[in-house]
C-alpha cells in the first residue's frame, strides 16, 4: 500500500464515518417502526431477556437447552417478520445497512484489505498522481503501431520503427513486472556483481511526438493500478513548486506535499525535461532529486527531447554522469504522431 500515514488514517476515519451514519440511519428506521409498530419494541426487547430468563433457569435446574432457547428466538424473530410485512415494511428494515456487505465497512477481511478499501486506495494514489483522466485513453491496451512507419529502415537500428517500437513496449511492460509486481514481495531484487547497477529508472528520448509522455503514462497506468504511487509533473512544474517551497518559502499545503512526494513516491514522472527555464537553482535541484531518487532505490521515468550530451551541457556532467550510470536510456524515433491524429 503505497500511501503514507496520514492518508490512510484520513481513509480510516472515512470507515468511521461510513460505520456510524449506518447506524444513525438504522436507528431512524428502528424508532419509525415502533411509532408504527408500538408492539415491535417489545418484541425486539425480549430476546435478550429470554436469553437471560433461560440462563437463569439453568443455574437453578442445572441443565441449559441451547435448542429450546433458539426454537424461542425463531419464534421470536418470526412475529417479527410477520409484523414488518403487514405494515409494509421490509423484512430486514430493522437490520443494518453497509455500504460494503464483505466486510461490513471496516476496510478488511481476515486481516487483508477488501476491494472496496483497494479501491479507495487507487483512487487516492490516481488523484495524486495528476493522471487521473489521461491514463484512461493513454495505456498499453490502446498503445497503436499504425502510426509508426513499417515501410523503411531506421539506419541505426536495421528494422522499421513499428517494429522497433513493438521491443520498446515489450520491454517497458516487462519493467513493470519486474519491478512493480502487485504482490511486492515478488518485485525481482538481484545480486548483482561488484560495480554493476540494477537501473531502475527510464529516460525516453526523441523529437516532439513521439510518444514518450505516452508510454510513461503506459507504464504509470500500471504501477497505479498495482497500488504504487506515482506523481506525474512537467518540468516546468516541478521546478515551479520547488521555487515555491525552497525559495519563496510557501507554506501552501499542496506545494509542500507535492514537494515531499517528489522524492518519497514509488515512482516519478518528470516530462518534457529542458522545456523549463534553466538556472543554476534547477540544475542543482534537478541534481539532488536523481541523486536522492538513486540513493533511495526510487524509480525515476524523465521525457526529454534532449540527447545525453545536451543534457550533459545544459544541466552539468554531473547530473547526466548518473543519469548515464543508473537509467535505462531509451530513443524514440519517427516525425510528430499528432500531427496526424
Amino acid at each position: 500500500m503505497a500511501i503514507d500515514n496520514s492518508s490512510y488514517n484520513a481513509i480510516m476515519r472515512e470507515y468511521e464515518n461510513i460505520r456510524a451514519n449506518n447506524r444513525a440511519a438504522q436507528v431512524r428506521r428502528i424508532e419509525e417502526v415502533y411509532e408504527k409498530i408500538p408492539k415491535m419494541r417489545e418484541l425486539n426487547s425480549s430476546t435478550g431477556s429470554l436469553a437471560v430468563s433461560r440462563y437463569k433457569e439453568s443455574l437453578k435446574s442445572g441443565e441449559f437447552s441451547s435448542t429450546d432457547l433458539k426454537k424461542d428466538i425463531d419464534s421470536i424473530k418470526y412475529k417479527k417478520e410477520e409484523l414488518l410485512k403487514e405494515a409494509g415494511f421490509s423484512t430486514d428494515y430493522m437490520d443494518i445497512r453497509y455500504d460494503c456487505n464483505d466486510c461490513k465497512d471496516t476496510g478488511y477481511i481476515d486481516s487483508k484489505k477488501c476491494h472496496c478499501l483497494q479501491s479507495k486506495i487507487r483512487k487516492l494514489l490516481y488523484a495524486q498522481s495528476n493522471l487521473e483522466d489521461i491514463v484512461g485513453k493513454e495505456n498499453f491496451d490502446n498503445f497503436s503501431f499504425e502510426y509508426y512507419d513499417d515501410k523503411n529502415l531506421l539506419p541505426s537500428q536495421n528494422i522499421t520503427n513499428a517494429k522497433y517500437m513493438e521491443g520498446v513496449k515489450k520491454f517497458c511492460e516487462a519493467f513493470t513486472d519486474k519491478y512493480f509486481n502487485l504482490d511486492r514481495s515478488k518485485n525481482e531484487k538481484k545480486s548483482l556483481p561488484q560495480g554493476e547497477i540494477d537501473r531502475k529508472s527510464i529516460v525516453f528520448s526523441g523529437s516532439t511526438g513521439v510518444g514518450k509522455t505516452y508510454l510513461s503514462n503506459c507504464i504509470a497506468k500500471v504501477l497505479l493500478d498495482r497500488y504504487y504511487s506515482v506523481i506525474y509533473l512537467s518540468a516546468k512544474e516541478l521546478f515551479e513548486t520547488l521555487v515555491k517551497v525552497n525559495i519563496e518559502k510557501s507554506e501552501e499545503q499542496k506545494y509542500l506535499l507535492l514537494a515531499k512526494e517528489v522524492y518519497e513516491c514509488d515512482m516519478l514522472i518528470i516530462d518534457d525535461l529542458g522545456s523549463e527555464l534553466f538556472n543554476h537553482f534547477t540544475t542543482s535541484e534537478f541534481f539532488h532529486i536523481i541523486n536522492r531518487r538513486i540513493n533511495t532505490e526510487r524509480s525515476t521515468i524523465i521525457s526529454t527531447n534532449l540527447s545525453l550530451d545536451k543534457m550533459r551541457d545544459t544541466y552539468s556532467e554531473r547530473v547526466t554522469s548518473r543519469i548515464r550510470k543508473n537509467f535505462i536510456y531509451i530513443r524514440l524515433y519517427g516525425n510528430d504522431i499528432r500531427a496526424r491524429l
